[in-house]
Parts: C-alpha cells; structure tokens; sequence
C-alpha cells in the first residue's frame, strides 16, 4: 500500500512529524514492514527528526549508495527488485521500520527531471517487500507531488485550525475526497475550531484523526530522538502529560489502517 502525506500548505500543517508519530506508532504496534520516504527538494525534517544530526551530516549523507539519489541511479542500469530497495534504505527499527533518504542534488530541475520519470517504478518495487509505503509529499501541486499522490492508495491530508486552510481544502479539493483521510495538526482543543465545530462545518463523519500539539515530541524530533521518544512513552498512562497526545495518534493510526482495508485485529503486536 501506497499512503502520502500531503497538504495544501506549506510549513504550517506538520505533515513530516505527522507522518513521522503515524509511522512509528504503527511500526510499534503492529505486524507490518514499513519503509518512509518523502521527495522534499528543499529542506525536509524527516531524516533529522530520525537520525543523529551528528551522524547525519557527517557519516549518513556521505554515503553515496545510500538514498534515493542512489536508488535513482541503479534503476537507470539494472532492473530493480525488493532487495535492490532494501541495499539502498536505513534501518530505524528493525524488520519494522526503514527509511529511504531523501535527495542531496543541488540542482532542482535535474531532481525533478531524473525522479519524476522513475519515482512510481521506485514505490512500485518497494511495495512488493514492504507492507506499507509512507511518503511526505512536497505541499502543493508540483508535477512530481501530484504524480505521487494520483498513483497512491490514500492520502492524508495534513491541516490545521485555520479556517482559511480548511475551506482552501475541502472548496478546492474536493477530487480528493473519494481517497482521503484528514488529520488536524497542532491540534488544540480550545480552539473555536475544534473537532465539533469542523466534522459538523465540513460534514465530515469520519475519516478525521487529530494529531495534538506536543512540546517533548517537537523536542525530540529538533534532537534527531523521534523514535526514543515513542519508545518511551508509548504505554504512558492517563496521568502522564504525553497521554493525550499518544492516545490520539493511536486512533489516527487506526483510522489510516482501517482505510486502506487493513484488520488492525490481526496485525496488533500482543501486549
């Protein structure tokens, strides 16, 4: 399965620590294999959020047959496989979670010439070794982006509180509907615009997931600590501060899961 993580704005909607609380909770909390990428030109967070920034600049992005980048250069010459996919990703958590590092080309129009004709037969391959493909999608309506989130299985889509981002999406959005999940960032109950106010606003039943703001994950993830984090606190209880926010990206995960036709049931990690 194909799922991107996209929204209609640009650094205001969280969508790579959305996607980065989904795809460790489910790697936590479920049978599955899964590998993360995002096809971010400009500066993305998910590898820092991930990764030690120490190791990062000086070891990671010096391998030249690690990444996309690398990827994209085998698939020119050689027919591609699932284990080709698994020689070019980074183990965060052990046959669970893998991550595809993003690009290190400077120059922008060559990235998008060279991956936009091979990012689908790149996600197609992977999808063949893992159970689940996340991918942060560049906001907006780049070529390349919209190929990725045409060709997926579904999309979540990345908002916040702001009414004018809300009716941005659901007034001009509307083809994506059919395919979506939405998840509410930053989320804060006290605001007028709250779960109520926007399920009954934008008549949306279901297919809402709220991802609550969170100090210690904000932290963690400026600190390259994302998956310490959630090893941690993944069993916090009621009186712990990081409760709330665990609670809800469970039901988000759940939610996504249930969309693309998953049984939670038989997939859960025994406790």
């Amino acid at each position: 399965m194909q799922v991107a993580f996209w929204s209609v704005v640009h650094g205001q909607a969280s969508t790579t620590s959305n996607m980065i609380a989904v795809s460790l909770m489910t790697a936590l909390e479920y049978r599955m294999k899964l590998l993360i990428t995002h096809n971010h030109f400009e500066k993305s967070t998910l590898e820092s959020s991930l990764i030690n920034r120490r190791y990062l600049k000086k070891g990671l992005t010096d391998l030249e047959d690690t990444g996309i980048d690398a990827l994209s250069r085998f698939v020119k010459f050689n027919n591609i496989d699932k284990d080709s996919i698994v020689n070019y990703t980074t183990t965060l958590l052990k046959n669970r979670l893998d991550l595809l590092i993003g690009t290190s080309n400077t120059n922008r129009e060559l990235y998008f010439n060279n991956l936009g004709k091979i990012i689908q037969t790149i996600f197609n391959s992977a999808q063949e070794y893992y159970d689940i493909l996340f991918i942060d999608v560049c906001s907006g309506y780049n070529e390349l982006s919209r190929k990725i989130v045409d060709e997926s299985d579904l999309v979540v889509v990345n908002l916040n509180q702001n009414i004018n981002v809300l009716d941005d999406f659901f007034q001009n959005h509307k083809d994506l509907l059919d395919k979506c999940v939405v998840l509410i960032s930053m989320y804060d109950d006290n605001s007028r615009f709250n779960y109520k106010m926007i399920s009954r606003k934008y008549g949306l039943k279901k297919g809402i997931g709220l991802i609550p703001y969170c100090r210690e994950f904000g932290d963690a993830c400026n600190e390259g600590k994302a998956v310490d984090f959630f090893m941690r606190n993944l069993r916090a209880n009621k009186d712990d501060s990081n409760y709330y926010f665990i609670k809800e990206v469970r039901k988000s995960v759940q939610m996504i899961l249930e969309k693309i036709d998953i049984d939670i049931s038989l997939k859960k990690i025994g406790d």
